[in-house]
């Protein structure tokens, strides 16, 4: 199975030379079962071919594989620098792959975290009372836990009773020490505060400390969004190739991107209910601001969804619409998927951008009805902005209006 992933025998040969040569087939079998696309199922077997040789030159049996063997490897002999962000999955994979043969042995289950009930009290909070989505309750909960386990190397068990105004001081500023822009600062300083007053309401601190937490002065307006001319998001478009299914499939995406402003949440969790033909409307339920959104289905948006139905999309018994393709297809779980659908055509077109992605192409939608005089209320409502006041950044990027108001020069032009 390994020759599906590399033509090179040289190749194939460093990857399967050590201890672990008769399972590298497998593994790879495993891979390419879960529809990994080939560049990612390369890397992460190069990576694993990387420990192989690191276990043949330290003397590692496959038996004695785990993870602080995992750790060692990371952290001292993982090269080059550029796959060490994909370093754990891959040790991830390889440690999952060998316990599920009997190789090595099962993992030990880990010991549940000292404070977990008020970790799961804060998640319960912030879904029922905040009404956050899912991923924005994980990073919260996970800023939660640094503060706890500061805490608990200075107090112990007592780690949250001892907890005072100085300490969360202390540890704000060791924070903040680690970003350096503005809206990093002031995104870590609003998880913060709002622990902190989950804690002083559940009644497990006795004192409020949300004001101990320094506000991080960060000007709505001082940024422009990112967005492409309308001419690059058209050609854009028109570039992509559809005479295969993923071609098909990002066309459509890219056009509800681009000229309906869906988020990449709205996108991979639409549904054939969510269309109605007959009124030419597309219904989003599951909103970020949790109120229904109607759009219009215009033509050419409707022709691609229904040319990716009828000639694209996999034969899969799954609502969503949209589905990553391969031998085991199905929805699209994360928004790094299209991200790198938009990446790619966006280097196709020769438009490198380094921050492309689904919301770029929603600030361009914006950018342009705003430009063209449409009410700022009308744009709040297609893009689904509960606040005119977050619609109101695009203002700045209203070249036509701003033109009109432009002061002449003292003395005039010379």
């Amino acid at each position: 199975m390994l020759d599906f992933y590399f033509d090179s025998v040289v190749r194939k040969r460093q990857i399967c030379h050590g201890p672990l040569a008769e399972h590298i087939n497998g593994l790879a079998a495993e891979l390419q079962q879960a529809s990994y696309a080939r560049t990612t199922a390369r890397r992460l077997l190069s990576i694993i071919g990387q420990f192989n040789g690191y276990m043949r030159l330290v003397g590692l049996d496959p038996d004695d594989i785990d993870e602080v063997a995992a750790a060692r490897f990371l952290e001292d002999a993982l090269v080059p620098d550029g796959f060490c962000r994909e370093g754990p999955r891959a040790m991830r994979h390889l440690l999952g792959y060998l316990r599920s043969r009997g190789v090595i042995a099962p993992s030990q289950p880990a010991m549940p975290h000292p404070f977990a009930t008020i970790l799961e009290g804060f998640d319960h909070y912030l879904r029922d009372v905040r009404g956050l989505a899912p991923s924005t309750r994980q990073h919260s909960v996970a800023g939660a836990q640094l503060l706890i386990d500061w805490l608990r190397e200075r107090y112990g068990h007592e780690a949250l009773t001892r907890l005072v105004g100085t300490d969360v001081l202390e540890f704000i500023t060791e924070r903040f020490s680690q970003y350096k822009s503005r809206s990093s600062r002031a995104h870590v300083g609003s998880q913060m505060r709002g622990f902190l007053k989950y804690l002083y309401a559940s009644g497990t601190i006795t004192t409020d400390l949300v004001r101990t937490v320094p506000c991080v002065s960060t000007p709505r307006l001082a940024s422009l969004p990112r967005a492409l001319p309308w001419e690059e998001v058209r050609a854009l478009i028109d570039g992509v190739d559809t005479s295969h299914p993923d071609g098909i499939r990002d066309k459509a995406i890219l056009l509800l991107l681009a000229t309906l402003g869906l988020r990449s949440g709205e996108l991979r969790t639409l549904e054939f209910g969510h269309i109605n033909w007959r009124t030419a409307e597309i219904r989003l339920p599951h909103t970020k601001t949790r109120r229904e959104r109607v759009l219009p289905l215009v033509h050419e948006v409707g022709a691609a969804l229904a040319d990716y139905v009828l000639h694209g999309r996999p034969t899969v018994d799954v609502r969503q619409i949209f589905l990553r393709h391969g031998p085991r297809p199905g929805p699209i779980k994360t928004a790094n998927t299209i991200i790198w659908i938009v990446r790619r055509h966006l280097n196709h077109a020769g438009l490198k951008h380094r921050r492309g992605g689904a919301h770029m192409l929603r600030h361009s939608l914006a950018t342009r009805m705003v430009n063209a005089g449409v009410p700022i209320k009308s744009v709040a409502d297609v893009l689904g902005h509960s606040s005119i006041n977050t619609t109101a950044i695009y203002t700045k990027v209203d070249t036509t209006t701003l033109a009109t108001v432009a002061l002449p020069f003292p003395g005039g032009a010379r």
